[in-house]
């Protein structure tokens, strides 16, 4: 039984790799993968465990947590605890429970790998999981990206039981006696993953006895034409947590143009949620004046710019006023820090008593650097600044009056002279 947990190909996949992290939850799934790494020899590396306790029910997410930390303890397995708000993260992001656990673990998870604590962390999804995984998006309308399902290997987490299904993890359970705790939360057909997996899913089991391999099936041919797509397709970059992808990807084939914008939303965070709907709605940004927005799930948005398309998540605006004094403010998502290093410079005996670092107000000017007066928001169109950016920008002012567009320019008022005593260098990045 042992050997049959993960197949030959999951071995394979592990054994590509030196240094593991094992996400162990304490449930049936997570437990076994766990046991299988500590029992059977086949992996040579290093592993460690990560557990992420979500806070989310209370005493019994504190007993998965001592039921992981007592498997680990008995037998000197490394182990790494995370205790996360995720209430808190998704009342302040707006997400729904899923999507905001989901995005916290994946944020821990990018971590270890960036850090290079783990080359990769390795989950316990499996085939039914998987099929799951490619049927719901087959019910809330995606396109070929959704229905190529989990990927094995995505970068920072890999899934070595996609080809295992549930029966054989029962009996690998029930045969070497491993612990594990059932989540109550798994029973609340309140969500839909819930619903089609104690639901929907049996039925559908009993009318089509292999549909778990059929879908893989499908899944994998539709990774094929994926693969053909991204290789075919204007790519989008991806920087400061914000995905830029050039107009022309609109003019592409309809197959490609999908593809440019589920690669984009996927930078970002933001595919998981997206249907066809949404893909298409973004297509209608090509024939939409400069400016334009399309709004998707979980306040992600699109804008059409000059030229290009600006995908990103949509942020309060921050209305933050501090004083212009000391070396280092955080305003609006920016770090702006004054120095001897930075893109801008100006005279210091220019800045005015009482001026202040915050975001930009209606009624705010800006006099160019050797140019003319004119309003901000004019300034920002001429330089081409995409209008979900500008209401965080930070700026320093005196009133109305806009000393500097941090990152951008400085007003002539401030300019260095033949005069000038002393020199400070304004650096500006986000946050």
């Amino acid at each position: 039984m042992r050997e049959k947990l993960i197949c030959e190909n999951g071995v394979k996949l592990i054994s590509r790799f030196d240094k593991l992290a094992l996400a162990v939850s304490g449930g049936r799934d997570s437990m076994a993968l766990l046991d299988w790494f500590v029992s059977s020899g086949e992996y040579r590396g290093e592993f460690f465990v990560v557990h992420i306790n979500h806070n989310l029910r209370g005493e019994n997410s504190d007993a998965d947590c001592a039921l992981v930390k007592k498997y680990c303890d008995d037998r000197g397995v490394k182990l790494k605890i995370y205790s996360e708000d995720v209430k808190g993260f998704c009342k302040k992001g707006g997400y729904g429970t899923e999507q905001g656990a989901r995005l916290v673990r994946r944020a821990i998870f990018s971590g270890l790998v960036k850090s290079g604590e783990a080359q990769r962390v390795v989950t316990a999804h499996h085939l039914q999981d998987f099929a799951e995984s490619v049927l719901m998006h087959v019910f809330r309308g995606s396109g070929i990206d959704g229905l190529c399902g989990i990927s094995e290997d995505d970068g920072t987490m890999i899934r070595p039981l996609l080809s295992t299904d549930r029966k054989t993890i029962e009996e690998y359970v029930a045969e070497k006696k491993v612990p594990y705790r059932d989540d109550e939360s798994n029973f609340d057909e309140s969500y839909t993953r819930n619903y089609l997996r104690n639901s929907a899913f049996p039925v559908l089991k009993k009318a089509y006895p292999n549909i778990e391999r059929s879908l893989a099936m499908l899944a994998k041919q539709a990774f094929y034409a994926k693969s053909y797509f991204s290789e075919n397709s204007v790519s989008p970059v991806e920087k400061d947590g914000e995905a830029t992808l050039d107009l022309s990807a609109l003019d592409q084939p309809s197959a490609l143009a999908s593809s440019s914008i589920f690669r984009a939303l996927e930078l970002i965070g933001a595919r998981v949620d997206c249907e066809s709907v949404h893909i298409e709605s973004v297509k209608s940004l090509k024939d939409k004046k400069t400016g334009t927005r399309v709004c998707l799930p979980h306040y992600f948005e699109v804008e059409r710019g000059k030229g290009k398309l600006y995908f990103y998540r949509k942020e309060e605006k921050d209305g933050t006023v501090l004083p212009f004094v000391g070396s280092r403010f955080e305003i609006g998502g920016y770090e702006v820090t004054l120095g001897s290093a930075g893109k801008l410079f100006l005279d210091v005996s220019k800045i005015p008593e009482g001026a202040v670092i915050r975001t930009r107000r209606e009624g705010d000017r800006f006099k160019r650097f050797k140019g003319g007066e004119k309003s901000l928001g004019d300034y920002l169109t001429d330089v081409g600044c995409p209008l979900h950016l500008r209401d965080n920008i930070p700026v320093v002012a005196v009133g109305s009056r806009v000393l500097v567009v941090c990152g951008m320019e400085i007003s002539d008022e401030v300019k260095t002279d033949e005069n000038t005593k002393e020199t400070i260098y304004i650096d500006t990045k986000r946050l």
